[in-house]
């Protein structure tokens, strides 16, 4: 079971199994343990006067039938009385941490209260795992997809950590946006301070209120930037300060769910500045055709931004 690649130790546990059906019960509960095992805890929890008490009550002299045994069911057997009495030590000194699940649909926004006081507020289509409980050395949630605020309750004990994938972010009290996706991952930091891993062993980034990043994650690649408008999914404003034009498509492009895409054939030096509550996307091109003397074409799928001169 830890070594599935290994054909010839797969030939022989099936030779074990196909023997007889008692084998076969054998290996059904020896699976169950196995799994169950994962949930043990690290062996510096363990408590080792305990562990020495149970295995003196364990022990018990009875007598004892010789007969020949496979060496990888020795190791076996080995491995699952380790793993078994983790198990066991560990769960009676532990209480259960479930794992729940959240998900949005569709123009759903979706609030998310966890233990320690932190604010998780969930735009549409996006999915989190979180725990009904910390344990006590982290705090420890996972967005798997969509887009999400972050309010962080203060802790300086135990850091606040999000995974993204083999991506995190972590923090000790703070608020930050994170929008996930599969093939990219952008941070914006509202308050306080947080510190990016794109991937194990990969250079930390720690950024600052008023500062963002996206990560190109086939590329490996991270880009630096300002924060601005990541979080107009939940305050529905867009606010453009010294914005180019190329960015404010963009950024529209996210807030409206329609492509904007921008065709010029000169450098643009004229910076954007606007703010926007809740108007149309009509109304915001329209602004943008009296500034910058565009030709809007629009389609089913996008709409094209062209200088006229």
């Amino acid at each position: 079971m830890e070594n599935p690649t290994d054909e010839n130790l797969k030939n022989q546990v099936n030779q074990f199994r196909n023997s007889s059906k008692s084998n076969e019960d054998i290996f059904q509960q020896i699976e169950k343990i196995w799994r169950l095992s994962s949930r043990a805890a690290v062996i510096s929890k363990i408590d080792d006067n305990k562990t020495t008490e149970f295995l003196d009550k364990f022990f018990i002299d009875v007598p004892v039938k010789r007969f020949s045994t496979p060496l990888w069911l020795k190791g076996l057997a080995a491995s699952l009385l380790i793993a078994t009495l983790s198990y066991w030590i560990f769960s009676s000194k532990t209480e259960d941490i479930n794992q729940l699940n959240k998900t949005t649909i569709a123009n759903e926004i979706d609030t998310v209260n966890l233990v320690d006081g932190s604010i998780v507020i969930m735009a549409e289509n996006s999915a989190l795992t979180y725990p009904d409980k910390f344990d006590d050395s982290v705090r420890e949630i996972s967005l798997l997809r969509g887009k999400a605020f972050f309010k962080v309750a203060k802790n300086s004990e135990k850091p606040f950590t999000v995974i993204l994938n083999k991506s995190k972010v972590s923090v000790l009290g703070t608020s930050f946006n994170i929008s996930a996706h599969s093939d990219k991952i952008d941070l914006d930091v509202k308050t306080g301070k947080v510190s990016f891993s794109p991937y194990k062993g990969g250079t930390t980034l720690v950024l600052t209120a008023g500062q963002a990043l996206s990560y190109d994650i086939a590329k490996s690649q991270i880009v630096s930037k300002n924060s601005q408008n990541s979080d107009a999914w939940l305050t529905k404003e867009l606010i453009f300060v010294d914005t180019p034009l190329e960015e404010v498509c963009e950024q529209l492009t996210k807030y409206y769910n329609q492509e904007i895409k921008l065709e010029h054939t000169k450098k643009i030096v004229k910076k954007f500045n606007a703010t926007f509550r809740g108007e149309e996307l009509n109304d915001v091109l329209s602004l943008l055709k009296a500034t910058y003397n565009l030709k809007i074409e629009k389609s089913e799928n996008h709409v094209l931004l062209r200088i006229t001169n």
